[in-house]
């Protein structure tokens, strides 16, 4: 006997599971998304599925179609600007719908939980039929497992990525200095609300006039009486302002920053110029093994 196959049925499951699997793929790849678009992605992958049962509608079920149907699902839910990050995201959603399906499928294997059915149709389609308990414990599983390993294979990937050079500008002369992305640099300076870099002054300390080296060749960055005295007699006045700041030991501490000429932080052959930032100076090392100089807050870069 040839299984029976509700197309009703067969549109509300694809579509519930094709909306997990889109907003699933959108957690994970970190994009923007709405209820709109989700909707929409979800409706078109459902519709898909119920034409591939029709034999008149066979070129759409090929490994070419199937591949173009799902760059397009992407590009729909999607709003992706960048081909590189357009294809991480496809990736990204091709992974996720393996790991969701092969997730099922072992769930019932091991546990033999509900009845399973598996035909092959005359039009090469394979049609699976899986209890909704064994679709809602899979899915969870599936996310969670999803979330565990990309978080893991994340942090492998990106440690290469978590520095980049900087070029820093002031007075016609520049400098370049290695900074890490650091999500705990949430500085802004008070007055201008301008994000801060924080830099070791033995890293930079050639851009900044004499007066300004003596409080740091000092160490009295924080006597605030002649920092004060300093400042007020320097010609660079104007571009030197105060920080407050704390950190683990440190309740109310201060740097003293200064507004660069520009800031021009690279990126492979990218490169992005920067003027609304602050330079923050910071007179210890940053890092033991001087792998960098300076910290970046992550939104700089966006």
């Amino acid at each position: 006997m040839k299984p029976v196959v509700y197309v009703d049925i067969l549109f509300i499951v694809n579509l519930l599971i094709n909306y997990m699997l889109l907003w699933t793929t959108g957690k994970i790849s970190k994009k923007q998304m709405s209820v709109i678009r989700l909707l929409i992605g979800s409706l078109i992958g459902a519709i898909y599925a119920v034409i591939m049962f029709f034999p008149a509608f066979k070129i759409y079920y090929t490994v070419i179609a199937k591949i173009i149907f799902s760059m397009a699902l992407i590009a729909i839910t999607f709003n992706i600007e960048k081909v590189k990050d357009f294809f991480r995201v496809l990736a990204i959603f091709y992974v996720v719908s393996f790991t969701f399906g092969g997730t099922a499928l072992g769930l019932f294997y091991f546990t033999n939980v509900g009845a399973f059915i598996g035909a092959i149709l005359s039009n090469g389609v394979i049609y699976f039929t899986l209890p909704w308990k064994v679709l809602v414990i899979s899915s969870f599983i599936a996310y969670i497992i999803i979330r565990i390993t990309w978080q893991v294979f994340y942090k492998k990937i990106s440690k290469e990525n978590m520095f980049i050079p900087l070029l820093i500008m002031f007075d016609n002369k520049s400098i370049c200095v290695n900074a890490l992305i650091d999500t705990g640099n949430s500085l802004y300076d008070p007055i201008s609300n301008f994000p801060v870099v924080v830099v070791e002054f033995q890293a930079i300390k050639d851009l900044l006039p004499e007066d300004i080296q003596k409080i740091f060749n000092e160490c009295s960055e924080n006597d605030l009486s002649l920092i004060s005295k300093i400042m007020s007699n320097s010609v660079w006045i104007s571009r030197f302002r105060l920080i407050p700041f704390s950190s683990l030991g440190k309740e109310n501490g201060m740097l003293i920053g200064f507004k660069p000429d520009e800031i021009e932080i690279i990126e492979g052959e990218h490169k992005k110029d920067i003027k609304d930032i602050i330079v923050g100076i910071y007179n210890k090392r940053l890092s033991k093994d001087e792998t960098y100089k300076a910290l970046l807050n992550p939104e700089i870069i966006g």
